[in-house]
């Protein structure tokens, strides 16, 4: 099974929807009330996908994973740090907004690629410091971050389709240990 990364395009919009909405469910379904992943749904349906994939903006980063039998099974969203003026924050100047997998390829390697792939379009941009924002109830992202050398920065609440949520800011001082890894692949 070839599983490669490449960038993604407007023509993927339908099948990262997908991927997200298959994530989202298996992963947050007992985090997050059937109202917010309804609204996530539709907030981040294909078309918002093809419209955010059709502008021309080259600071923000998508790439996806896709195998030539199993098409697109993952993908990631990177770019400059959003927001935050929290003075613990303003180390860092990229963040990674999004990594999302189907269930049965999570916990094989793949997200590891897909991180170090951004890190390295990332660094290859000028950005050597970032983070990234997940559910304070998320323990397996935080610890698949923890595991590839993200430090915990600080917890906030925060807004989130509906909900005000816990989230745990992760962070890498130095995006060279990250973009330097070399993932091993489980079957």
């Amino acid at each position: 099974m070839e599983i490669f990364i490449r960038p993604a395009g407007p023509a993927d919009a339908e099948d990262i929807a997908r991927v997200q909405r298959i994530s989202w469910a298996a992963t947050y379904a007992k985090q997050l009330s059937p109202e917010s992943l309804a609204r996530v749904e539709t907030a981040w349906d294909a078309r918002h996908w093809r419209r955010s994939l059709e502008r021309v903006d080259d600071r923000v980063i998508s790439l996806v994973l896709e195998g030539a039998d199993e098409g697109i099974i993952g993908f990631g969203v990177a770019g400059p740090r959003r927001g935050g003026k929290d003075p613990i924050l303003r180390a860092y100047d990229g963040e990674f907004y999004l990594l999302y997998l189907l269930p049965q390829f999570q916990r094989r390697g793949h997200g590891v690629r897909l991180m170090v792939a951004m890190a390295r379009v990332l660094r290859a941009r000028g950005t050597e410091t970032a983070l990234v924002w997940a559910l304070a109830s998320n323990r397996p992202a935080i610890g698949f971050y923890q595991h590839l050398s993200g430090s915990i920065l600080m917890q906030a609440r925060k807004p989130f389709f509906g909900e005000s949520v816990n989230e745990i800011a992760l962070g890498w001082r130095d995006l060279r240990i990250l973009s330097s890894m070399t993932p091993t692949l489980r079957d």
